[in-house]
């Protein structure tokens, strides 16, 4: 009887601590089982197909262990979140981006949990998505060139296989070439065109493919260049400026432009390149030709065209020629006369203008119609020579001049009787040959000859060509002669002689001298004329003649044989005669041969500068000089300035020219120089005025070539030496401190100084020197610029809250302090070292850091970067900052109500706990995730009712302190423990009545079976478990088969001891050590420990430990009955079976424990 109270008590208390363990998951509860235990080491995960995964690819996790195991079950987690499988392979099929964070997992067996393996870090992203872009800088290709297209990815970690499309199809052209993500095209054709697409794919993982946007590339043939002239004319003549362009259509790109002339390059001094247009500054011969230009761009070659030919025509300006419409030369008085500007190229519409001696004909009786000048009654003006100018319209480099025409213009010649004999006086009767005398003797004249004043018609006389004979002189031949002159078919031709008095004598010639000894006489001086008679004898009567007509001009004066000019002007030009005759003897009349006068306005002096510049600066020496056309006479020189005559100190006047030693501003002004000629002051002539700019040379600046003015060490820089006066080219000196800049790091270009990498030693002030050339006095220097060079702010990672450990959950801000607050950084954070990227609960803003919600994977070393934008020199990385990322305080719920009173009290009690026991909490409780209420205790009563053990509660710790609140506990539902305890009692009910069923069996086999008499063997109360399988009886019942069925006293006490030691043993929990040791003499040894509970379970342990010792007790009352539980074999067992406990909990008893009983 004692020994089925023993099986009965084991076979609850199995029960009890199997129940135990599968209500508190968070509590190992080792069964009281006889099972071998393994040790299972921590396990690892591999069989990762890649680090880094793409959406859409499939995963495959293997959870190993060192040992080789079977019935091993496991655990797997992600981010510490359980995941549902007990597979030791973990298949995520189309993994997504939410699939990434770091799995591990567990592998068990029974009771035994191996560590946490290490985490694996799964990464799964979108596959990155690749770019077409150009190698080179230009969008446009021109067929023949070389392209190149990249296909960038900004994943480079990779080795990415590169499929290249255009216009959505593969290409597989035999000139293209594809190297790694390069696609290189040999020669670009007109086939190349078209949109272009790269697609990447990684080896043996299609779903990693992703396709670029569309590349556009345009391959054209290079555009047609032509030559055209700027001007509306094909043809130019010499001296004239040309330009030539080179006109694209394509004016989107910078061409970098040749000019050839008859397929040669041009190099002429004269010529011009500007961007696409070619200046010819005065053309000559040699500039006629075809012209071509080739464009090109630059550092492409492939890109080059030749223009056609466009054919250019030099030449020089046709000669004009001056030719008179009649057959004669020489034209007289009052006739008609036409002159043609005769110009061989007739194929141009040119302008004429006329010209006389050598100015402007603007007459009134002068006609110009074409190229013909009419003359309708010419005068002695009109005589002189004759230039026409041709020009065409627009063009004044075109003007031709052609040679002179001398027009011999004058009053019909004067014929003169002459006697012809050798003396002066003639008397009658004497032959007499008078000769009508003309000048101008290349003219063949018609003469008729006249005696007071008719013709004559004598038989005496005979007229033989220009001569009138007087056979034999008589009185009636006493007269005046004339002879008429006429020229054929010119009726205005016609001249009469004076008279010839025949008389005693012909008489004496006169002859006009001037009086003073030069020739050339200025308007405004004063001229007196001679008439000088050899005949001193005689007083003659005197008459003046200018062209030839008598003068009577007011300012005129004749005094005896003297004519006085008093103020000579430009009529008073020409050929003057003197006419004598003597008194009363009107036949006596002489003319004196002319006499030309010249009268001019003296010469217009110029005042021009003895150097290549108009501009002067102060400090420099001047020479100005006065230039007068007309060498041939000694000028008197006087120098004004603004008008007053100049009489400075440190100017000196040498001949024509004005020196100015030391140029000042009061030197700035108009200059005019006026000239004179020695004793003849009204020769005196002003020059125009000559503006002098005399200014202090212009104030250079330093100026910094970008927009910031404090420069970071390693940047480059560009100062730059700004000067107001372009218009003169400067030789540029730079100084530091002040002293000459001669860093190897340095370099000077124009008006430019580039520090090429700046360092502490460049900073200071600087200052340019500017000076022109050969112009030492011209120097000037700037005021000085300071530059500021320095290291670049060192950024420091500050907590915009006061503590600098975090909690989870918690929303916090990091700020990237920098002191430098004048500029304008650029930020970039990292963590550990690794930029901060694609984290959904950071957020960048300034200088600022959000973390929104705090995670464990927050925690770490925490440095920002600063950068300006577009001076990347200017980067500066922090000190690290470390961010502590705590976990809040866990809740545990419990259930205080015993196991016992649930089916008959009206309340639950259940419990909060906080594993944090030195921080106070209020405690908030949740009823199937909706909020019931907060209070200040750690328990929480509810209604015993069927809708409360159905329901789910959850309690979170709260205070008003860090941390302001735990984490949520697992939820509770008192409905299991209720179906678990009817089960149970139903279980126990089938278990106790076939125990009872099989001790009966026993008693009735002991008493129909004889006892066997056996030789003693040594008594061996407990047995090993290898004796277990080799015999064929187990000890118990050999005991009883030897000693027979009473119980007696001694043994009934002795099962009372094992009951009262059987109570502890629920209490502990009994770990297997391994087989039994040989000490032991059979014994098989177990180490009994005792387990120190979990903190966030312990205390519902020991209530369910109460209540399985309540349940024992009623199952076996010990005052009713003892149970006998040794179990040392013994032979004299009679009829009962011996008995193995195996108290495993089997998969299909739900957490209940299985027994097994042998024979």
């Amino acid at each position: 009887m004692a020994f089925v109270k023993f099986i009965l008590i084991a076979a609850v208390v199995s029960m009890v601590l199997s129940l135990s363990k599968e209500e508190d998951p968070g509590v190992t509860t080792k069964p009281m089982a006889m099972e071998t235990k393994v040790h299972i080491s921590k396990p690892s995960i591999t069989s990762l197909t890649h680090q880094v995964l793409y959406q859409g690819e499939d995963v495959m996790l293997q959870c190993t262990v060192p040992e080789k195991l079977t019935d091993l079950e496991y655990a797997w987690d992600k981010d510490s979140a359980p995941i549902k499988t007990s597979q030791s392979t973990y298949i995520i099929n189309g993994a997504t981006v939410s699939d990434s964070g770091k799995y591990s997992c567990i592998a068990k067996r029974g009771t035994t949990t191996s560590e946490k393996s290490d985490p694996q870090v799964l990464t799964v992203k979108n596959p990155p998505q690749p770019k077409v872009i150009l190698s080179v800088g230009w969008s446009r290709v021109f067929t023949g060139e070389n392209v190149t297209l990249i296909c960038e990815v900004l994943d480079t970690s990779t080795s990415w296989k590169y499929t290249w499309l255009r216009n959505s199809l593969k290409i597989s052209d035999d000139d293209t070439k594809t190297t790694g993500n390069s696609l290189s095209m040999l020669s670009a054709k007109q086939r190349d065109h078209g949109d272009y697409t790269c697609e990447i794919e990684l080896q043996d993982r299609p779903l990693s493919r992703a396709l670029s946007t569309k590349f556009a590339l345009s391959v054209q043939d290079p555009p047609q260049p032509k030559v055209i002239l700027s001007v509306g004319w094909s043809r130019v003549f010499t001296g004239e400026k040309v330009t030539l362009i080179c006109e694209v259509l394509d004016t989107s790109t910078s061409w970098k432009y040749t000019w050839l002339r008859n397929s040669l390059k041009i190099s002429d001094d004269d010529t011009k390149t500007t961007g696409n247009s070619l200046s010819i500054l005065s053309a000559k011969q040699r500039d006629h030709g075809d012209y071509t230009c080739e464009i090109e761009l630059q550092d492409r070659p492939l890109s080059r065209a030749l223009s056609t030919k466009f054919s250019l025509s030099v030449q020089d300006p046709p000669q004009p020629k001056v030719i008179l419409s009649v057959g004669w030369s020489r034209v007289f008085t009052g006739e008609n006369v036409t002159l043609i500007c005769e110009v061989l190229d007739t194929s141009t519409s040119w302008k004429y203008t006329w010209l006389r001696n050598p100015l402007k004909i603007s007459d009134d009786d002068t006609k110009t119609t074409g190229n013909s000048l009419s003359i309708l009654s010419a005068k002695q003006r009109d005589h002189g020579d004759y230039t026409c100018k041709i020009e065409l319209q627009d063009r004044p480099l075109s003007r031709a001049l052609s040679t002179k025409f001398a027009l011999s213009v004058q009053d019909p010649p004067q014929p003169k009787v002459i006697l012809s004999v050798g003396w002066s006086r003639v008397f009658t009767g004497e032959n007499v040959t008078l000769i009508c005398e003309v000048l101008d003797t290349s003219t063949s004249w018609k003469y008729t000859w006249l005696r007071n004043p008719l013709k004559i018609s004598d038989d005496d006389t005979k007229t033989t060509g220009n001569s009138l004979s007087i056979l034999s002189a008589k009185q009636r031949d006493h007269g005046d002669y004339t002879c008429k002159i006429e020229l054929q078919d010119r009726p205005l031709s016609r001249a009469l002689s004076t008279k010839f008095a025949l008389s005693v004598q012909d008489p004496p010639q006169p002859k006009v001298i001037l009086s003073v000894g030069w020739s050339r006489v200025f308007t405004g001086e004063n001229v007196t004329l001679i008439c000088e008679v050899l005949d001193t004898s005689t007083s003659w009567k005197y008459t003046w003649l200018r062209n030839p007509l008598k003068i009577s001009d007011d300012d005129t004066k004749t005094t005896g044989n003297s004519l006085s000019i008093l103020s000579a002007k430009q009529r008073d030009h020409g050929d003057y005669t003197c006419k004598i005759e003597l008194q009363d003897r009107p036949l006596s009349r002489a003319l004196s041969t002319k006499f030309a006068l010249s009268v001019q306005d003296p010469p217009q002096p110029k005042v021009i500068l003895s150097v290549g510049w108009s501009r002067v600066f102060t400090g420099e020496n001047v020479t100005l000089i006065c230039e007068v056309l007309d060498t041939s006479t000694s000028w008197k020189y006087t120098w004004l300035r603004n008008p007053l005559k100049i009489s400075d100190d440190d100017t000196k006047t040498t001949g024509n020219s004005l020196s100015i030693l030391s140029a000042k501003q009061r030197d700035h002004g108009d200059y005019t120089c006026k000239i004179e000629l020695q004793d003849r002051p009204l020769s005196r002539a002003l020059s125009t005025k000559f503006a002098l700019s005399v200014q202090d040379p212009p104030q250079p600046k330093v100026i910094l070539s970008v927009g910031w003015s404090l420069v970071f060490t390693g940047e480059k820089v560009t100062l730059i030496c700004e000067v107001l006066d372009t218009s003169t080219s400067w030789k540029y000196k730079w100084l530091r401190n002040p002293l000459n800049i001669s860093d190897d790091d340095t370099k000077t270009t124009g008006n430019s100084l580039s520090i090429l990498s700046a360092k502490q030693t460049h900073h200071g002030d600087y200052t340019c020197e500017i000076e022109l050339q050969d112009r030492p006095l011209s120097k000037a220097l700037s005021t000085k610029f300071a530059l500021s060079v320095q290291d670049p702010p060192q950024p420091k990672v500050n907590l915009s809250v006061g503590w600098s450990s975090v909690f989870t959950d918690e929303k916090l801000t990091l700020i990237c302090e920098v002191l430098d607050t004048s500029t304008s950084w650029k930020y970039t954070w990292l963590r550990n070292s690794l930029k901060i990227s694609d984290d959904v609960d950071a957020m960048t803003t300034g200088n600022s850091l959000s973390i929104l919600s705090a995670k464990q994977r927050h925690h770490g070393d925490y440095t920002c970067e600063i950068g300006l934008q577009d001076r990347p020199l200017s980067r500066a990385l922090s000190t690290k900052f470390e961010l502590s990322v705590q976990d809040r305080p866990p809740a545990s719920l419990t259930l205080e109500t015993s196991w016992s009173d649930i089916m008959s009290v009206d309340t639950l009690t259940l419990k909060c706990e906080i594993k944090d026991g030195t921080l106070e909490w209020n405690y908030t409780w949740y009823k199937d995730g909706l909020f019931e209420q907060t209070i200040l205790e750690e328990t929480y009563s509810v209604k015993a009712t069927e809708e409360t053990f159905k329901s789910e509660y959850k309690c979170r710790g709260n205070r008003t302190e860090r941390p302001l609140y735990s984490y949520y506990s697992e939820g509770f539902k008192a409905n299991n423990i209720v179906l678990k305890r009817k089960v149970l009692l139903a279980i126990s009910g089938c278990v106790v009545c076939s125990i009872i069923l099989l001790i009966i069996g026993c008693i009735v086999l002991r008493c129909t079976r004889k006892p066997e008499k056996e030789e003693m063997v040594k008594k061996d109360f407990f047995f090993s478990m290898t004796d277990s399988k080799t015999q064929t009886s187990s000890p118990l019942q050999e005991y009883l088969t030897e000693n027979g069925p009473p119980l007696d006293k001694e043994e009934r006490d002795e099962s009372t001891a094992i009951i009262n030691e059987a109570a502890p043993i629920i209490e502990d929990q009994i770990k297997e050590e391994g087989l039994p040791s040989k000490e032991a003499g059979g014994f098989t040894s177990f180490k009994v420990e005792k387990s120190p509970l979990k903190e966030k379970k312990g205390l519902q342990f020991l209530k369910e430990r109460d209540e399985s010792t309540a349940l024992l007790n009623e199952a076996v009352p010990a005052a009713d009955d003892q149970t006998n539980v040794e179990v040392s074999p013994s032979k004299e067992t009679a009829c009962f079976t011996s008995f193995k406990a195996d108290i495993s909990p089997s998969p299909e008893s739900n957490g209940l424990s299985s027994y097994k009983v042998e024979t």
